[in-house]
């Protein structure tokens, strides 16, 4: 079918001069940015010339290879960077296709300048306007798909141009630009955080690419993996672990093919080209190990809360609930699909095997999921290394040390639960010790953070089981309980060093926004720690005390010299608590120390 041939005029001559445009598109690539620039603006000059040429034509067909031209104008106009005139184009296109848009000489060019027009508003961070494009774009596609029905036209043949063998067909085009629409809604969907619709877009983006793979062959399997573990990461934060794991596996099942793939193509020492695949392969893969550790730890922390509010709630319900049955925590007016990647199902079935989706209920639950984290885990350690990669070592290490907390949880036995966490604390101080707290200051204080916290919960936990038991702590038990303690405080004290503060206009040193609330919490915990230590010399009760006292006034002083800060403070109840212990420890204090005097 050539389309402009049927036509007396200008339809000879149109073929031609697109032709010419074509050939000057297609010319070998040179990296002379000035020969570049030069061809497209020859490319447009001539494609203005047809323009001005399917003027004087009045068949509908010509409308069409108009707004075609329109287009090829645009795309070129927002390749020379002046998106102002291509944007003008891009409309004069849609304009010209408000009868046609839906037929099948009329929806690849009509869908394409939606598109064009999204990726440009997109560009300018109008992204609400993009959407409108983008959605306009998309509907075309559903509309003539599911309606329409019928088998769409190249936009070459349309000009009276054969179709180049080796080209992608008018269908398989169709298909490609309603992906290009698909992945423009879910990159605008972000910018709009609007992340249930995000993800969705992102996943049908990722099954149109698995479709489009059986005819073109093209598909970037380590980047489609590793799309579709990062889709993963959403459902696991709205608690839908089914679509997590389906995710998951699928990213899993892709980088399998690549690697037989890469094996057939040689080994590392075959070529560099091949060696750099190797490498890429060994870190994606490393990246969605740590996304399945994720997966793990979300089911075992979600476990956890759920379990924590249905003994605060009284429910006597033990039924096990699949995480399929929550709701997406997004607007009632947001209905939540259920993706899934029909073609790879049977193929997926051995991996999603290897760890549930549902809610855990108890340790003999809660085992193997934390058992799978730790192998995950491992397996991104052999790609982030300490030497090499120090940071992201350190979140692994962070990852693990999550997963042992949450097992800890599960665990009925206190030994075994103080066993988990002084696991913890084995692997966050041999990352401490490794890093420079100069160049690695944010992680350093979240590890701070972490090791004292960690330090703290075995302190209670032998506190809550001497004060269980009535009996009188023998030396040993005193000296651990005073060890823990001191080594938290240890730790919050080396957060506190690496604060910063500022001088206010008055002279008063103040925390930045970010660091105010964990900064007086910590003095909080400081003054809480202090008061847990155990002794019977009174001269340590003193000082123990005064350490107490003076954590809790700096709480106190702050709050009373930051009025401007009281409002947003005064709504935490350590805040509360830390002014009771200033007003009631004292008193004690002065006890001590007249005990004190009353013993010389």
């Amino acid at each position: 079918m050539e389309c402009l041939e049927r036509i007396d005029h200008p339809g000879s001559w149109v073929k031609e001069k697109y032709q010419e445009v074509q050939k000057l598109l297609r010319e070998r690539e040179t990296r002379c940015s000035n020969k570049i620039y030069e061809r497209k603006n020859k490319a447009v000059g001539i494609l203005m010339e047809i323009l001005e040429a399917l003027t004087h034509c009045k068949e509908p067909l010509c409308t069409v290879a108009a707004a075609i031209t329109h287009l090829n104008i645009g795309i070129l106009q927002a390749d020379l960077e002046d998106t102002g005139l291509a944007t003008e184009y891009f409309r004069k296109c849609i304009d010209l296709l408000e009868d046609s848009k839906l037929t099948p000489e009329g929806i690849l060019p009509a869908i394409s300048a939606n598109n064009q027009l999204g990726l440009i508003y997109a560009q300018r961070g109008s992204y609400e306007e993009a959407k409108d494009f983008l959605k306009q774009a998309e509907g075309l596609y559903v509309k003539f798909t599911e309606d329409v029905g019928l088998e769409p036209v190249h936009m070459v043949t349309i000009m009276g141009i054969e179709e180049i063998e080796g080209d992608l067909c008018a269908k398989s085009i169709l298909e490609k630009l309603h992906t290009l629409t698909l992945y423009y809604l879910a990159q605008v969907c972000r910018e709009l955080d609007d992340k249930c619709s995000f993800a969705l877009y992102c996943h049908r983006t990722l099954s149109k690419q698995l479709s489009q793979n059986k005819i073109t062959q093209d598909l970037d399997y380590v980047d489609w993996a590793l799309n579709a573990a990062t889709i993963s990461q959403y459902f696991i934060e709205q608690d839908k672990f089914p679509q997590a794991r389906h995710h998951l596996a699928a990213a899993s099942y892709i980088l399998e093919r690549y690697a037989e793939i890469l094996t057939a193509k040689g080994t590392r020492e075959t070529s560099e080209t091949i060696a750099a695949e190797y490498e890429n392969y060994d870190h994606r893969s490393a990246n969605v190990a740590r996304c399945w550790a994720k997966y793990g730890i979300g089911l075992l922390g979600a476990s956890k809360e759920r379990l924590l509010k249905k003994a605060e709630q009284e429910d006597q319900d033990s039924k096990p609930a699949k995480v399929s049955d929550q709701v997406c925590k997004y607007p009632q007016t947001e209905i939540m699909e259920d993706p899934r990647f029909v073609d790879l199902e049977p193929e997926l079935a051995p991996i999603t095997n290897e760890i549930t989706d549902m809610y855990l209920l108890d340790f003999n639950d809660a085992r193997p999921v934390f058992l799978n984290v730790r192998k995950w885990l491992d397996k991104a350690k052999e790609y982030y290394t300490f030497e090499n990669h120090a940071s992201d070592y350190a979140w692994i290490a962070q990852d693990l040390s999550q997963a042992y907390k949450f097992l800890a949880f599960f665990e009925d036995n206190e030994d075994r639960q103080a066993r988990m966490h002084k696991r913890r604390i084995d692997i966050l101080e041999e990352v401490i010790e490794g890093l420079c707290p100069r160049f690695y200051r944010v992680i350093c204080r979240e590890i701070w953070i972490e090791l004292a916290e960690t330090y703290s919960e075995i302190l209670d936990l032998k506190i809550d089981r001497l004060q269980a038991s009535n009996e009188k702590p023998t030396a040993q038990v005193v000296a651990k309980i005073e060890r823990l303690a001191r080594s938290s405080i240890k730790h919050y004290q080396s957060y506190l060093n690496s604060l910063e503060t500022k001088k206010s206009e008055s002279g008063v040193e103040s925390f930045s926004d970010d660091l105010l609330y964990p900064a007086l919490y910590t003095y909080f915990h400081v003054g809480r720690l202090y008061n847990k230590i155990i002794t019977s010399d009174v001269q340590q009760k003193i000082e123990n005390m005064q350490n107490s006292v003076d954590a809790y006034s700096f709480v106190v002083n702050y709050y009373n010299k930051h009025p401007e800060r009281q409002e947003k403070l005064e709504k935490y109840e350590f805040i509360k608590l830390s002014k009771e212990f200033v007003t009631l420890l004292p008193l004690t204090l002065d006890r001590l120390k007249q005990q004190q005097i009353n013993q010389q």
